[in-house]
């Protein structure tokens, strides 16, 4: 009887840590599902707003915080460009957005940057992600078939950096993702994670902020890849 008592004076005050964090990441994991919504319809909505005074047939850049944070009208200044960039933004939430992000521009290019977050927000698994890319694409063949697809590979990250930043992303589970990505007919395909990546095989510091995000010096680098295909 006493060891059972003294078995559970110790495993009491574990059990109680270990239901305090668990409460405390999930209340974080809701706090930051929150705010991620409010910003994605609040970005939607403004798309929708600016989609009446745009001119068509441009460019449309279409992705996450990279794409958000990636200042398109400068570096492309001698096209006619879309920022479609959403903070946090998945696969999931493209599928939610074509009509403001990709139909009601009619663009002649649209180029798409998208998956990270999927692994780091909803712990996606690569072959759901590819599957949900697969139907965004098939879904602007068939409403504007005229448009051509320029599918970007996953960028790598670099968790030596900022562990935080990265997250549950893995160069692993973005490789494979990449390379189901690689498959998907009608686009073309631009490998740009072979192009960012250090010789240890993670996102070189040079081109990032903190590991995941990318600095200008990367920002320069990949909009000479993509004006190297762009016709």
């Amino acid at each position: 009887m006493e060891y059972v008592l003294i078995v559970l004076v110790i495993l009491f005050p574990l059990a109680c840590l270990y239901i305090y964090g668990y409460g405390k990441k999930q209340g974080m994991n809701f706090l930051l599902s929150l705010f991620i919504k409010s910003g994605f319809e609040a970005k939607v909505q403004g798309f929708r707003k600016q989609n009446q005074f745009i001119q068509k047939g441009g460019i449309a850049f279409v992705g996450d915080s990279i794409t958000q944070d990636y200042n398109v009208y400068e570096y492309f200044s001698e096209y006619t460009v879309y920022n479609r960039g959403i903070g946090g933004d998945t696969t999931e939430g493209l599928l939610k957005r074509m009509d403001e992000s990709i139909f009601d521009l009619n663009p002649s290019h649209v180029i798409i940057l998208m998956g990270t977050n999927d692994f780091g927000v909803l712990n996606a698994k690569s072959k759901d992600i590819y599957n949900r890319m697969k139907k965004v694409v098939q879904l602007i063949q068939l409403k504007i078939p005229q448009t051509k697809i320029i599918l970007i590979s996953v960028y790598p990250v670099n968790p030596t950096l900022d562990q935080m930043s990265v997250g549950g992303r893995t160069n692993q589970n973005i490789q494979a993702l990449n390379a189901l990505y690689q498959t998907i007919e009608g686009v073309s395909y631009l490998n740009l994670y072979d192009k960012l990546l250090d010789d240890k095989g993670n996102l070189d510091k040079t081109y990032t902020v903190e590991g995941l995000h990318i600095n200008q010096n990367g920002y320069d680098l990949i909009t000479k890849e993509i004006k190297k295909i762009l016709t």
